[in-house]
This record gives structure tokens, C-alpha cells and sequence, in this order.
């Protein structure tokens, strides 16, 4: 049986959510709040240490990193493949999987939403900072995954608080298409004629760069093969099935909220 821990709305979760979807594999989803940090949780610890999303257990194997799920689905569930068979194309494929992966996509997130949405979602790293010394105390055999977490909100929160440093990675993002551009004034996928992971992990990007008002940089001709391009995935059936349907329970929002608001 395949067992997807996730949250509603994350990113990381919608890449291995498209693979499951395109290759039409059953499995059973534990959704996981992260405005009221479940992930934080002894019991999610245990599975995965750095407290992240998306967990996917197979039988006994524990699986985590999106990168490494999909390449382990792929490699699982060949049918239908999404890795190139030419040892070209898939060092290809690694290169554009990598440029998405090193690139800050949370630093994006949360230094660009604006309103009620990016306060509630800079306010949750706020109270994360202040619970997980607490957590630390109540459990002292998490001590080495809370501290490592602590260390890494710390450096978040200060980067998303500083609008210049938003504003040097917002800088980075144009150059960053028009790397896409090139590839696709080419090729109808990044890897040839064939869709592939490296198309899964870029579904999730751009839209989610949509969101978030980024998608001028490739609209009004500004990059036509990229815009033909996410018309392209967002035409694909497990686009609705991963990204489109994807919305937290109206329970699990309105408890994330009170957190919110209310604080530790």
C-alpha cells in the first residue's frame, strides 16, 4: 500500500500528488494541518525527522524529499515512465529537476503573499519559532530534530522579514524562465517529446508563481513557449486531480486560523 503524509496547498506535497495522479496509483493520504503544526509532532518525527512534507510510505519503506518520491514512484510504477530512456535526456532531466529544487521556492512563498493570506502565513513562522523551544523540553528524544528545525526557522523567519533579500530572489526568477523559454522554443517538454518528471516539478512551480501574481514574466508574448507550455500542463488530467482540487477541509482551516490568531 502506498501512504502519502501531506498538507493542503504545499507544494512539495502537489509534485508527488502529479505522479500519483498521472500514473493513476491508488493510495491512502494523511493529511497533515500545517497551520497548527502537525508535522511537528513526536509521531510525524518519527518518520520524518526534519518535520516536512510530503512522507510517502510504501509497505514498510519510509520515503522522504519530493525528489526522491518521485524518482522512487518512477522507478516503482514504471507505467506509464516519466524518465527518459536516452542517458542525454535524462541528465537533462536532472538539470531542470535541480534548478527547481535549489531554487528558494519558500522564501518566494512567503515573502510574496500579500493580505490576510502571507500575514497568517509570516505570522505561522512567528509561533513556530516560540513553540519549538517548548517542544524541546516536552521531548528530549526529539531534541536533535527540534534544534535543527529551530536553527532553520530562525534563518526563514529573518530572511522573509527583510524586503530587499525578497526582493534580490524575486530578481532571480525572470533569468530563470527565460532558461524555460529557451528549452521549450525547442522541445514541447523539457526533456524532448515526451513528458517527464522534469514537467511534474514545474507544474507546481509555475503555477504556484501564478499564484502569486509572477505570471506577467511569461503572459503578453513576454515568453510565448513557456505560456503554451503551462497551458499544456494545466491541460493534463492530473493537474485537476493534484493541484486544482487541492483545498484544506474548511475544519482544518478554521482550526489552523484560531492558532493563528491566538498564538502559542
Amino acid at each position: 500500500m502506498l501512504q502519502l503524509y501531506y498538507a493542503s496547498e504545499s507544494l512539495c506535497s502537489q509534485k508527488v500528488k502529479l505522479v500519483l495522479a498521472e500514473k493513476q496509483l491508488d493510495w491512502k493520504g494523511h493529511l497533515l494541518n500545517l497551520l497548527t503544526f502537525e508535522n511537528l509532532n513526536p509521531s510525524y518525527l518519527a518518520l520524518n525527522p526534519k518535520g516536512v512534507v510530503p512522507t510517502l510510505v510504501h509497505d514498510e519503506r519510509v520515503i522522504t524529499d519530493s525528489i526522491r518520491i518521485i524518482q522512487y514512484l518512477d522507478e516503482t510504477f514504471p507505467h506509464p515512465p516519466l524518465t527518459p530512456t536516452a542517458p542525454e535526456l535524462q541528465e537533462l532531466m536532472q538539470r531542470w529537476m535541480t534548478l527547481q529544487n535549489q531554487f528558494p521556492m519558500r522564501e518566494v512563498m512567503y515573502g510574496n503573499y500579500q493580505g490576510l493570506e502571507g500575514w497568517i502565513l509570516r505570522r505561522s513562522v512567528q509561533i513556530k519559532q516560540k513553540l519549538l523551544p517548548q517542544l524541546m523540553q516536552a521531548h528530549p528524544e526529539f531534541l536533535a530534530s527540534y534544534k535543527a528545525k529551530l536553527k532553520d526557522v530562525k534563518q526563514w523567519s529573518s530572511t522573509i522579514q527583510d524586503r530587499q533579500v525578497i526582493a534580490s530572489i524575486n530578481r532571480k526568477i525572470e533569468p530563470m524562465l527565460t532558461q524555460l523559454e529557451t528549452q521549450l522554443i525547442q522541445t514541447e517538454w523539457l526533456c524532448g517529446t515526451a513528458y517527464s518528471l522534469a514537467d511534474v516539478v514545474w507544474t507546481a512551480v509555475l503555477n504556484r508563481l501564478e499564484e502569486l501574481k509572477f505570471g506577467d514574466l511569461w503572459a503578453e508574448g513576454n515568453c510565448p513557449a513557456l505560456a503554451a507550455y503551462f497551458q499544456r500542463l494545466k491541460a493534463r488530467p492530473n493537474f485537476k486531480a493534484a493541484i486544482q482540487s487541492d483545498e484544506m477541509p474548511l475544519p482544518m482551516l478554521l482550526a489552523g486560523l484560531c492558532r493563528t490568531f491566538l498564538g502559542v
